[in-house]
């Protein structure tokens, strides 16, 4: 009897260790141009991790036949009718090349391939590339996303308060935040992610990512892309979220 009692305190200290450490499944960068791929491989990962996961949606609908744009309405609004958590994700995940920036905004649209469009803008630039993205996602007719999540990570000094005034979280490379009574509040959380590694590398960034998970405390994002399922592969990718998900709990940004 004294021998239950004995593993049932284990069982419980381990169900407890495991409530604390938290991680966030977020696919990156759905939009109306790979969402015919991107629809099936976040279901697979929402079956991987036995519930719904976050996406990080792409609002511009760019030059899509109209009946592709209403296809890819309809999707989001069935992941949203899912459960699933819609974070909104920059504008066109381009940036405007002619739009004045700092010189540590130049810098990152050359490391970023282009694609940082908030980095380095003044505060009226992001203020105007702010709505511009809410006013393309409302033209979608869905209900208002959970959070801001700037391509690449890469705001500027402006973005997380003009954001926050807007969604209740917004990321960053470091961090998450959410605007409470008393101010901002930050959770401490590195993002895992993998399309910018070359493929030589993906091995060992994944060997990372797992060594990071097994750590106590904290909340990790762990996020893929579309191209991850090319150069990771999908059954690599899906037992990696098996994996993690028998060592952390899963939640969304709305559970933090």
């Amino acid at each position: 009897m004294e021998q239950n009692k004995d593993i049932l305190d284990i069982q419980a200290a381990e169900a407890n260790q495991h409530k604390k450490k938290k991680f966030i499944l977020c696919y990156h960068s759905f939009s109306a141009t790979n969402f015919k791929r991107a629809r099936t491989q976040i279901r697979k990962l929402a079956d991987a991790a036995d519930s719904p996961i976050s996406i990080a949606v792409v609002p511009s609908i760019g030059a899509v036949p109209e009946s592709e744009a209403d296809e890819f309405r309809e999707e989001l609004e069935k992941f949203v009718q899912e459960g699933y958590e819609i974070m909104l994700h920059g504008a066109r995940h381009r940036a405007d090349l002619f739009i004045k920036r700092s010189l540590q905004g130049k810098f990152a649209l050359w490391i970023s391939n282009n694609e940082a469009e908030f980095a380095g803008l003044n505060e009226r630039l992001t203020q105007t590339l702010l709505k511009r993205s809410l006013a393309l996602w409302n033209a979608h007719g869905t209900e208002k996303p959970s959070g801001f999540i700037p391509p690449i990570w890469f705001g500027n000094k402006y973005l997380k308060n003009l954001a926050l005034d807007i969604f209740d979280y917004y990321e960053d490379y470091h961090g998450i935040y959410q605007k409470t009574e008393s101010g901002i509040k930050k959770t401490n959380s590195r993002p895992l992610s993998f399309s910018i590694y070359p493929p030589a590398m993906l091995g060992i960034v994944q060997t990372y990512a797992c060594l990071r998970m097994l750590l106590p405390g904290g909340t990790h994002r762990l996020v893929f892309h579309d191209k991850d399922f090319r150069t990771i592969g999908e059954k690599r990718i899906l037992n990696m979220v098996r994996y993690v998900s028998t060592m952390r709990e899963k939640i969304m940004y709305r559970d933090l």
